[in-house]
């Protein structure tokens, strides 16, 4: 726990609390910052338990905040994020914890080794995931550590900050560390407003280079959103297409596709009068494959499942009794995935196979 009654740790509670106040009014007023507030608030209870399972991380934001999310919808943030590997996820998460108990250390001890302590395990985190979030799970993480550092709204304010800007305030307040810490061990009082005269240029020089960084990333991040604004209506709607509502379009035209080329390959003889619409099933499936829609599973395929093969499809059957038990499965609907597996757009629908 850090003491706030000490001079030098007020203070430094005081400057962060500028440096977030400061960048949030940089912010605009609108919703369309939703996407991250839902991130950062699902973050924050990942760094209190990052082993749950997606379910129990949508039940606890529906609880604290009025959403209504679904275990699936965890799973798209995870996949957007890149945490779908658990084992690299705990990795990031277990030194995101280390870096932000060595961030408290140095805050109290005000030492440099400390703070060089903090500056390695913090790069160990960062290279270890290389993910664009990698700086705001630990960021979140300090915060969630030093609770003391928190004051007024900040934690509030900070919802609100995507991945760039939550990047520029960690390097902004590990400045402010790097401050605190060199501050201890000074020569005679003439020297030490030498030295802190110096701090302060170098501090406001990184932070002026760091402004043109930001412009520049904020650009890219820009872009990137809007790129990935065109893939989340493309992914709806071949959701839709697939849904039970439009008759499981997707489905029905690889089941269409299937049949047609097993009649031609059994070579049998079909009427003219319905050869175009075995030419627009084809040209459907093409168009299909061409979006980068690809099916999960064979269609039709019978197939011997374990319990973790199939919690991310909708399976009907008998329970299974444990995690090693083997069930027979049919695969009803194959399940479709947009580029390389990237975002799921309809779970696979598989029936347990009873006798036979």
């Amino acid at each position: 726990m850090l003491n706030v009654k000490d001079p030098v740790i007020k203070k430094f509670i005081a400057d962060t609390h500028d440096y977030v106040e400061r960048r949030h009014k940089k912010l605009s007023d609108s919703s369309e910052y939703a996407r991250e507030v839902r991130e950062n608030r699902l973050i924050k209870l990942m760094c209190d338990d990052w082993t749950r399972e997606p379910r129990r991380y949508a039940e606890d934001l529906n609880r604290d905040y009025g959403y209504n999310l679904l275990g699936d919808d965890i799973i798209q943030i995870f996949r957007r994020n890149r945490f779908t590997v658990q084992d690299k996820r705990n990795t990031l998460f277990e030194l995101s914890a280390d870096a932000a108990n060595a961030f408290g250390k140095a805050l109290s001890s005000h030492t440099q080794a400390d703070y060089d302590n903090y500056m390695s395990i913090r790069k160990n985190a960062i290279q270890a995931y290389k993910s664009r979030i990698s700086e705001r799970v630990i960021c979140i993480m300090l915060y969630k550590k030093n609770p003391e550092i928190n004051t007024g709204k900040d934690f509030e304010l900070m919802e609100r900050f995507g991945n760039v800007f939550t990047r520029y305030f960690l390097y902004d307040i590990s400045d402010l560390l790097k401050a605190t810490c060199s501050g201890k061990s000074k020569g005679n009082s003439r020297d030490e407003k030498k030295d802190s005269n110096q701090e302060k240029i170098e501090l406001l020089e990184n932070m002026l280079n760091r402004s043109d960084m930001l412009l520049k990333d904020l650009q890219d991040e820009f872009e990137a959103r809007i790129k990935e604004s065109h893939q989340d209506d493309l992914v709806e709607f071949f959701s839709r297409l697939n849904s039970d509502k439009y008759g499981c379009i997707l489905d029905a035209v690889l089941s269409a596709r299937n049949g047609v080329r097993k009649l031609r390959k059994e070579k049998v003889q079909l009427q003219p009068e319905i050869s175009g619409l075995f030419i627009l099933i084809e040209q459907l499936a093409n168009f299909i494959r061409d979006s980068e829609i690809n099916p999960i599973l064979k269609l039709g395929a019978v197939k011997d499942m374990r319990l973790d093969e199939v919690e991310n499809c909708d399976y009907e059957g008998s329970p299974f009794l444990n995690n090693t038990e083997i069930k027979r499965v049919k695969v009803l609907s194959p399940g479709w995935v947009y580029k390389d597996k990237d975002v799921q757009i309809a779970r696979p629908r598989l029936k347990e196979v009873v006798g036979g």
